[in-house]
C-alpha cells in the first residue's frame, strides 16, 4: 500500500534535501587553512602559531636553533629520534646557561600513533627539575588540539601527565618520561589539560 505524504511533509523534505544538497556542495577548506598543522604553543604567552611542516614548526620553538629536524616522524626511530633529543638536549643547556632567550621545548605532542598527523610543539621559559611538582601546566588545550593526542615525545627534562579534563581533573595517566609511540587506549583522544614536571 502506497500512503501519500501531506504537502507539508514533502515541503520540507524538498527543504532539507537543497540544505543538505547545499552543504555536500560547499568548497573544501582553503589549502591555507588544512596545511597549518604543526602548531607551537608559547606556555609563557598562551601564543599559538601553526605552520605547514614539522620541519618550520620545531625551527620557531627552537627560535631558528633547530633547523634539520625531520619534517616527518612518523613510524620514525632510533637514529633520527637520538639527534633530535640530542639536539633539543643542547637547546635546553644553552637555556641554562643564559643564552638565546632562554625558550626550551618541553614537549611535542602528535594526533596519531607513532607521531603521525598533526603536530603540537609546547616551548616553555626553563626546562622541568623532576622534583616531583609542577613546572608548566596547560590546564586547558589550545584550539583544536582537545581529546587528539594518541603519541608523544618528552623533551627538556621532563615528564608528561595527561588528564582527561581540563584543569587536571578526571583520569590520569603517565608520568611519560620517554618518546612514547602510542599513548594506549586508556588516555587516547582523550587529553584535556596537561602538566609538566
Amino acid at each position: 500500500m502506497i500512503r501519500k505524504l501531506p504537502r507539508r511533509a514533502l515541503a520540507a523534505a524538498a527543504a532539507a534535501a537543497v540544505v543538505l544538497g547545499g552543504l555536500a556542495a560547499a568548497p573544501p577548506a582553503s589549502a591555507d587553512q588544512s596545511a597549518l598543522e604543526h602548531c607551537v604553543l608559547d606556555l609563557d604567552t598562551g601564543a599559538q602559531t601553526c605552520y605547514d611542516g614539522f620541519t618550520a614548526a620545531f625551527a620557531a620553538a627552537s627560535d631558528g636553533r633547530i633547523t634539520d629536524a625531520p619534517d616527518n616522524l612518523e613510524g620514525a626511530s632510533g637514529g633520527s629520534l637520538q639527534e633530535l633529543r640530542a639536539e633539543t638536549s643542547r637547546l635546553m643547556e644553552d637555556a641554562a646557561a643564559g643564552g638565546a632567550n632562554g625558550d626550551v621545548i618541553i614537549g611535542t605532542f602528535f594526533e596519531h600513533k607513532e607521531y603521525g598527523g598533526r603536530t603540537l610543539t609546547i616551548e616553555a621559559d626553563r626546562p622541568c627539575r623532576n622534583n616531583d611538582a609542577q613546572d608548566h601546566w596547560g590546564p586547558t588545550m589550545p584550539p583544536g588540539w582537545n581529546d587528539i593526542i594518541t603519541s608523544l615525545q618528552p623533551w627538556a627534562n621532563c615528564w608528561i601527565e595527561l588528564y582527561s579534563d581540563d584543569n587536571f581533573g578526571g583520569d590520569r595517566d603517565g608520568a611519560y618520561q620517554t618518546n612514547t609511540p602510542n599513548i594506549g587506549a586508556y588516555m587516547n583522544d582523550r587529553t584535556s589539560s596537561i602538566a609538566y614536571r
